[in-house]
Protein backbone atom coordinates (compact mmCIF):
# COMPACT_ATOMS: atom_id res chain seq x y z
CA UNK A 1 0.00 0.00 0.00
CA UNK A 2 1.34 3.37 -1.20
CA UNK A 3 2.02 6.03 1.61
CA UNK A 4 -0.04 9.25 1.10
CA UNK A 5 1.71 11.35 -1.31
CA UNK A 6 2.65 15.18 -1.53
CA UNK A 7 -0.23 17.42 -2.20
CA UNK A 8 1.43 21.18 -1.80
CA UNK A 9 4.49 22.62 -0.45
CA UNK A 10 5.62 26.22 1.08
CA UNK A 11 8.85 27.99 1.08
CA UNK A 12 10.14 30.58 3.36
CA UNK A 13 10.70 34.22 2.10
CA UNK A 14 12.27 37.43 3.16
CA UNK A 15 11.27 39.57 0.14
CA UNK A 16 8.46 38.59 -1.82
CA UNK A 17 9.22 40.79 -5.11
CA UNK A 18 12.64 39.55 -5.20
CA UNK A 19 11.36 36.10 -4.70
CA UNK A 20 8.62 36.40 -7.44
CA UNK A 21 12.14 37.92 -9.49
CA UNK A 22 14.37 35.09 -9.06
CA UNK A 23 11.54 32.37 -10.00
CA UNK A 24 10.18 34.63 -12.97
CA UNK A 25 13.35 34.69 -14.52
CA UNK A 26 14.80 31.22 -13.69
CA UNK A 27 11.31 29.46 -14.55
CA UNK A 28 9.15 31.69 -15.86
CA UNK A 29 6.68 31.44 -13.31
CA UNK A 30 4.34 33.56 -11.89
CA UNK A 31 3.55 34.46 -8.53
CA UNK A 32 0.35 36.07 -6.41
CA UNK A 33 0.62 38.25 -3.26
CA UNK A 34 -2.05 37.61 -0.49
CA UNK A 35 -4.63 40.22 0.76
CA UNK A 36 -2.87 40.34 3.92
CA UNK A 37 0.69 40.28 2.25
CA UNK A 38 1.62 37.12 4.63
CA UNK A 39 1.94 34.56 2.09
CA UNK A 40 2.22 34.28 -1.87
CA UNK A 41 1.40 31.27 -3.90
CA UNK A 42 2.74 30.26 -6.91
CA UNK A 43 0.15 30.85 -9.71
CA UNK A 44 -0.13 27.85 -11.89
CA UNK A 45 -3.34 25.54 -12.63
CA UNK A 46 -1.06 23.09 -14.65
CA UNK A 47 2.06 23.19 -11.94
CA UNK A 48 2.52 22.01 -8.70
CA UNK A 49 0.63 23.31 -5.89
CA UNK A 50 3.10 25.64 -4.00
CA UNK A 51 3.92 29.27 -2.48
CA UNK A 52 6.02 30.95 0.61
CA UNK A 53 5.40 32.33 3.58
CA UNK A 54 7.05 35.82 4.99
CA UNK A 55 10.23 34.32 6.41
CA UNK A 56 9.03 36.03 10.22
CA UNK A 57 5.81 33.52 10.26
CA UNK A 58 7.51 30.52 9.53
CA UNK A 59 7.87 27.48 12.13
CA UNK A 60 10.75 25.62 10.02
CA UNK A 61 14.20 25.44 8.81
CA UNK A 62 13.13 24.39 5.58
CA UNK A 63 10.69 23.91 3.29
CA UNK A 64 7.22 22.32 4.27
CA UNK A 65 5.88 19.09 2.18
CA UNK A 66 2.06 18.82 2.73
CA UNK A 67 0.74 14.90 2.89
CA UNK A 68 -3.14 14.22 1.46
CA UNK A 69 -4.63 12.42 4.71
CA UNK A 70 -8.28 10.72 5.40
CA UNK A 71 -8.35 12.11 9.07
CA UNK A 72 -6.27 14.87 10.45
CA UNK A 73 -6.84 14.16 14.43
CA UNK A 74 -6.34 9.98 13.78
CA UNK A 75 -2.99 10.81 12.08
CA UNK A 76 -1.39 13.81 14.65
CA UNK A 77 -2.33 10.91 17.65
CA UNK A 78 -0.04 8.37 15.40
CA UNK A 79 2.61 11.11 14.99
CA UNK A 80 2.90 11.33 18.70
CA UNK A 81 2.91 7.60 19.54
CA UNK A 82 5.60 7.30 16.91
CA UNK A 83 7.57 9.40 18.88
CA UNK A 84 6.92 12.87 16.53
CA UNK A 85 6.12 15.90 17.85
CA UNK A 86 3.10 17.80 16.65
CA UNK A 87 3.20 21.82 16.12
CA UNK A 88 -0.25 22.36 15.04
CA UNK A 89 -3.34 20.19 15.71
CA UNK A 90 -5.31 22.02 13.38
CA UNK A 91 -5.54 25.34 11.18
CA UNK A 92 -8.06 25.96 8.37
CA UNK A 93 -7.03 25.81 4.88
CA UNK A 94 -8.58 28.23 2.42
CA UNK A 95 -11.46 26.60 0.82
CA UNK A 96 -10.23 23.54 0.93
CA UNK A 97 -10.24 21.62 4.68
CA UNK A 98 -7.40 21.86 7.51
CA UNK A 99 -3.98 21.42 8.17
CA UNK A 100 -1.80 20.34 11.07
CA UNK A 101 1.73 20.48 11.31
CA UNK A 102 4.67 17.88 13.06
CA UNK A 103 7.99 17.54 13.69
CA UNK A 104 9.83 14.18 12.92
CA UNK A 105 12.22 12.34 15.99
CA UNK A 106 14.67 14.42 13.64
CA UNK A 107 13.00 18.00 13.84
CA UNK A 108 11.74 17.83 10.43
CA UNK A 109 8.64 19.66 9.83
CA UNK A 110 5.80 18.28 7.90
CA UNK A 111 2.12 19.54 7.33
CA UNK A 112 -0.88 17.01 7.13
CA UNK A 113 -3.68 18.29 4.86
CA UNK A 114 -7.56 16.53 5.41
CA UNK A 115 -10.06 17.94 2.59
CA UNK A 116 -12.98 18.68 3.40
CA UNK A 117 -16.13 18.37 1.24
CA UNK A 118 -18.77 20.91 0.18
CA UNK A 119 -20.80 20.02 3.10
CA UNK A 120 -17.82 20.94 5.50
CA UNK A 121 -17.62 16.90 6.62
CA UNK A 122 -13.93 15.89 6.18
CA UNK A 123 -13.42 14.23 2.76
CA UNK A 124 -10.93 12.10 1.52
CA UNK A 125 -8.19 13.22 -0.31
CA UNK A 126 -7.99 12.77 -4.07
CA UNK A 127 -5.09 13.44 -6.47
CA UNK A 128 -6.72 16.59 -6.62
CA UNK A 129 -4.60 20.13 -5.67
CA UNK A 130 -5.33 21.80 -2.68
CA UNK A 131 -6.97 25.34 -3.09
CA UNK A 132 -4.03 27.20 -3.93
CA UNK A 133 -3.89 25.13 -7.38
CA UNK A 134 -7.55 25.81 -7.82
CA UNK A 135 -6.68 29.89 -7.83
CA UNK A 136 -7.86 30.01 -3.58
CA UNK A 137 -5.00 31.26 -1.15
CA UNK A 138 -4.21 28.99 0.92
CA UNK A 139 -3.39 30.41 4.26
CA UNK A 140 0.70 29.79 5.56
CA UNK A 141 1.96 27.42 7.89
CA UNK A 142 3.16 29.89 10.55
CA UNK A 143 3.04 30.57 14.01
CA UNK A 144 1.77 33.53 15.04
CA UNK A 145 4.82 36.17 16.02
CA UNK A 146 4.70 36.77 20.09
CA UNK A 147 4.28 39.75 22.11
CA UNK A 148 6.81 41.16 23.76
CA UNK A 149 5.82 42.01 27.23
Amino acid sequence: MAGPEIVHIEFKSSDFARTSAFYAKLFDWRTALNASSRYMKLDSSDGPSGGWVRADLVQAAGPIAYLAVDDLPAKLDAVERAGGRVLVKSMPFAGGGEIGLFADPDGNVLGLWQRKNAGGAPAAPSAAKPAAAAGKTPKPAAAKPKKKK
